[in-house]
């Protein structure tokens, strides 16, 4: 069964878009911030968890990969902040840093998901 959900979506693709694009959603970051959170994500995974693969899983499986993304992306801002605190010693208001739900980058990002290509 695991192997047939595995083929609604493309984790691997997926992850890659997400550390490449998920820096550039994240509202409420001055420049200097969101370059570590960017060279971060290029080079480490310190921003993932095992609940990204999750909520694209359940997305996939109820046939609405942008509900997927959204929540996996929800999932990583927050793993960003819970790291720049960890890692960093920053802390941020999780109130101000939020994602950019009006981006086209969104669309992206459920194109990377999409099984195939």
């Amino acid at each position: 069964m695991e192997k047939r959900i595995n083929h609604l979506y493309n984790w691997p693709r997926f992850y890659r878009a997400l550390c490449q694009q998920g820096p550039t959603l994240l509202l409420g970051l001055d420049e200097d911030l969101r370059e570590i959170i960017q060279m971060s994500a290029a080079d480490t995974d310190m921003f993932w968890s095992e609940g990204l693969e999750e909520f694209l899983r359940m997305g996939a499986a109820d046939g609405d990969m942008r509900s997927g993304v959204l929540s996996a992306l929800e999932l990583w801002r927050e793993n960003v902040l819970d790291a720049l605190e960890s890692s960093f010693g920053i802390d941020l208001d999780w109130e101000m840093v939020a994602i950019d739900y009006t981006s086209p980058l969104i669309d992206e990002l459920v194109e990377s998901a999409a099984p195939g290509l």
